[in-house]
């Protein structure tokens, strides 16, 4: 999740594309449904053994007893309290961090590009431009 900015509920039905390596989904609002985000290089190993044990729900699971699991793991790795919300936060950061365009950044996270006529109507990206902004973040392992 923090390397794709998706809310955890998108997870459990969203397109994975393994051939061209990116996820079209999304919950919530207009801007964020159906957006395509490049899988980052360092999910994509994780990401495609998890759509061949799952399919379409990458989780694996029901979203509570995922957020249950990872309040678990990390009291065992003595990390504070942290929900799969967050995990769009670390995403934003990162973004932020490694000089990620604003506007790509406002795209892959499904924000809205309000009056900003400009972006919302002639801000045309393709994937493999996502891709080459996504790609400035480096792993954090």
């Amino acid at each position: 999740m923090c390397y794709s900015g998706f809310r955890i509920a998108a997870y459990t039905k969203m397109e994975t594309n393994l051939e061209e390596w990116y996820f079209k989904g999304g919950v919530k609002t207009k801007s964020s449904k159906n957006r395509i985000v490049p899988i980052h290089p360092a999910i994509q190993e994780i990401t495609s053994d998890r759509y061949r044990e799952n399919g379409q729900n990458l989780l694996g699971m029901r979203i509570q007893t995922f957020r249950i699991k990872m309040s678990r793991k990390l009291e065992v790795l003595g990390i504070d309290k942290h929900t799969p919300h967050d995990c769009r936060h670390t995403f934003s950061m990162l973004c932020e961090r490694y000089n990620v365009h604003e506007n790509d950044r406002k795209r892959m996270l499904g924000h809205s590009f309000g009056n900003d006529i400009t972006n919302q109507k002639y801000g045309h990206r393709t994937v493999d431009d996502l891709r080459s902004e996504i790609k400035k973040i480096k792993a954090c392992y």
